[in-house]
C-alpha cells in the first residue's frame, strides 16, 4: 500500500422525479452504472463518526462492495482519494468553506486537500468483497488476496477508483468489475441508508496497450469516453414533496474523469462546470461553478455561489431562496439540469465529469437539522466527449 500526499498549490492529480423532459436524438453515453467494466468510479465516500459534517447529524459510514462477475480470477488496482479541505490556521481541522476556519483564529483560509492511498486486490471467480470505509478489510475472505486500508482521516470525504489489471498489475482490456456503495447513517435506534452503483467505464477489446496511461474516449481510445452531458432530474430545493409533505434538498457530488495518480507537482487541475436548468414550463436558467478534483454542492448553492458553512444550520444565513435551483425562483416543484465540463484545451487532461446525487427530506422546511430520510441515485448520461480523458497510474 502506498500513500501519496498532494500539495494543494502544486498538483496535477485531478488533471426523484424523472422524465420532466424528453430529449429527442440525444446519444446514450458509453459510461454505464449497470454493467461490469474495466474502470470503476465511486464518486462519493463519506465517514464521519461524530455526524458533525453530514446533513442529518448521524454518525455516518460507507459500505463498499466490489464484485468479480467473471469465471476467472480478477486483479484490481484501487485508489482512495481523500478530498478533505483543511484550515490554514488549523491544518488538522477539516473545513467546507473559509467561514468554518474563523473559529480557529483570524486570517484562516479553507484550502482544498488531496491525499491518495492505493491498494491491490485479487478476486476469485464470481467473488464479492464488502468492507466499511471506517475499518477497511485487512483479512479478506479466502481465496481473495490483498487488503483494503481504512479511511485515512475522520471525517473523510472523497472517492474511489479501481482499474482491472493482469497478474503483473498492468491494465488490460477486460470488463469484469462491478461495484456499489451504501452510505449508512445511524443514531440510537434510527438508521438511514442510501445506495448507488459505481460508475463503470468499459474497456475496448484489443485497444489497451497495457501501459499506465489510460485513455478514455477521443480518437484513439482504450476505454469508452466519459459522457458529454450529465442529466439530473430533481426537485428544486425547498420544494415540498407532495406525498410525504417533506421539504427536499439535493446534494450533487462531482469528480473529474481525468486523474493523475503519479505526478504530484504539476499544475492544479480545474475545470469550469456549466449548468443548464429547465423548470416544468421549459423556462431556462443557467449557472456555472469551478470543480477542483472533488466537490459536493448543496444544489441551491450552485445558483448563488455561496456555500453553507458546515456548522451553519440557519436558513436565513443562506440565500437559497434567490437561487435558480430554488423552488421559489423556478416556480415549479421539479426540473432538469444538464451538466457539462467546459474544455480548456489542455493536452494533459480532459474535462469530463462524473457524479452522483443525494436527496435529503426534512420534516420542517425552516429547520435544516430535521432530516428524516435520504436517498442517493446515479445521474443519467448522454453523448461522448470528442477529446480524451486521461488517468495516469503510478
Amino acid at each position: 500500500m502506498r500513500t501519496a500526499k498532494r500539495n494543494h498549490l502544486l498538483s496535477g492529480v485531478c488533471a426523484v422525479l424523472g422524465g420532466v423532459f424528453l430529449w429527442a436524438g440525444a446519444a446514450r453515453a458509453d459510461v454505464l452504472s449497470d454493467r461490469p467494466a474495466g474502470i470503476l468510479v465511486v464518486p462519493k465516500l463519506v465517514f464521519d463518526s461524530d455526524g458533525r459534517f453530514v446533513p442529518n447529524g448521524f454518525a455516518t459510514d460507507t459500505e463498499i462492495q466490489l464484485t468479480n462477475v467473471s469465471d476467472q480470477t480478477v486483479y484490481a488496482r484501487c485508489f482512495y482519494v481523500n478530498a478533505n479541505s483543511h484550515c490554514t490556521n488549523s491544518p488538522q481541522n477539516v473545513c467546507f468553506t473559509t467561514a468554518d476556519c474563523q473559529q480557529y483564529g483570524p486570517g484562516g483560509l479553507c484550502f482544498d486537500g488531496w491525499v491518495e492511498t492505493d491498494f491491490q486486490l485479487s478476486l476469485s471467480p464470481h467473488q464479492p468483497l464488502v468492507w466499511l470505509l471506517s475499518s477497511g478489510l485487512f483479512a479478506p475472505p479466502a481465496p481473495a488476496t490483498g487488503s483494503v486500508p481504512n479511511a485515512s482521516e475522520d471525517p473523510f470525504f472523497g472517492e474511489l477508483k479501481c482499474v482491472e489489471v493482469d497478474s503483473n498489475n498492468q491494465p488490460i482490456d477486460r470488463n469484469d468489475l462491478k461495484g456499489e456503495a451504501t452510505i449508512v447513517a445511524a443514531e440510537s435506534n434510527a438508521v438511514d441508508a442510501r445506495g448507488y452503483n459505481a460508475i463503470g467505464v468499459q474497456a475496448i477489446e484489443g485497444a489497451n496497450d497495457n501501459d499506465n496511461t489510460l485513455v478514455l474516449g477521443g480518437p484513439d481510445p482504450e476505454y469508452n469516453g466519459c459522457p458529454s452531458v450529465l442529466i439530473l432530474d430533481h426537485f428544486f430545493d425547498d420544494a415540498v414533496e407532495p406525498i410525504s409533505d417533506y421539504s427536499v434538498k439535493t446534494h450533487l457530488t462531482l469528480v473529474p474523469c481525468s486523474e493523475n495518480f503519479q505526478l504530484q507537482d504539476a499544475a492544479l487541475f480545474d475545470t469550469t462546470v456549466q449548468f443548464l436548468v429547465f423548470n416544468e414550463f421549459e423556462q431556462r436558467f443557467s449557472a456555472s461553478r469551478s470543480l477542483r478534483c472533488f466537490r459536493e454542492f448543496e444544489l441551491c448553492s450552485l445558483g448563488t455561489k455561496l456555500d453553507r458553512a458546515i456548522s451553519d444550520t440557519d436558513p436565513s444565513s443562506n440565500s437559497c431562496q434567490r437561487s435558480v435551483f430554488s423552488a421559489y425562483v423556478s416556480g415549479t416543484l421539479t426540473g432538469q439540469t444538464r451538466i457539462r465540463g467546459v474544455p480548456d484545451g489542455s493536452g494533459a487532461h480532459g474535462n469530463g465529469i462524473l457524479g452522483v446525487a443525494e436527496e435529503f427530506f426534512r420534516s420542517d422546511s425552516s429547520d435544516l437539522d430535521s432530516v428524516v430520510s435520504s436517498d442517493a441515485f446515479n445521474i443519467d448520461e448522454a453523448g461522448e466527449r470528442p477529446t480524451p480523458d486521461l488517468i495516469q497510474l503510478p
